[in-house]
């Protein structure tokens, strides 16, 4: 999957986090669902026929994002793995990996970046938190044996480990 429009919620909310079923129904594009809020397993409906990578984060599977409220209107919750499993062999989407707890990568040392980045089950995608990367981090992720990573800040499409997802709202 080369280029995804990147997702988080589907609601109404004025948010950027936020995309309206018609959104997603409108975008003809593979989708990236960051974090895969619960909102995305109600409104399931709306991803037949779409592809994609659901990129979840391990500490936060069945949990909500009190961590990142200072980014986001209002609390939600995110699906379990089971949510998200069930959601990928119901529609053409893949797994991805966004980390245990969503710490920018470039902050930490490589220890911590290998730890952070080591997925519970096999994966060939990740997403940086926060789009951020650096050489550090790209070194890592290839030592770990991801196939792509992608974040929201421009990187070079030929590049596998500088995907490129664009926000749903730019469709």
């Amino acid at each position: 999957m080369e280029g995804l429009r990147l997702a988080h919620n589907i609601g109404d909310e004025n948010h950027s986090n936020y995309h309206t079923r018609e959104q997603i129904l409108a975008c003809d594009d593979p989708i990236g669902f960051d974090g895969v809020y619960r909102n995305v397993y109600e409104n399931q409906d709306v991803l037949k026929g779409k592809s994609g990578i659901m990129f979840v984060m391990g500490n936060f599977l069945g949990g909500n994002n009190e961590f990142d409220l200072k980014n986001v209107p209002k609390l939600e919750r995110y699906c379990t793995l089971d949510e998200v499993k069930e959601l990928c062999s119901l529609y053409a989407f893949e797994i991805g990996w966004h980390t245990w707890s969503h710490r920018n990568l470039c902050e930490l040392s490589e220890k911590e970046i290998l730890q952070e980045i080591a997925a519970p089950f096999r994966t060939r995608y990740l997403r940086y938190p926060y789009g951020e990367y650096c050489n550090k981090v790209i070194e890592c992720v290839k030592r770990a044996g991801y196939e792509k990573a992608y974040s929201v800040i421009q990187g070079v499409y030929d590049h596998p480990y500088k995907m490129f997802s664009n926000y749903v709202e730019r469709i």
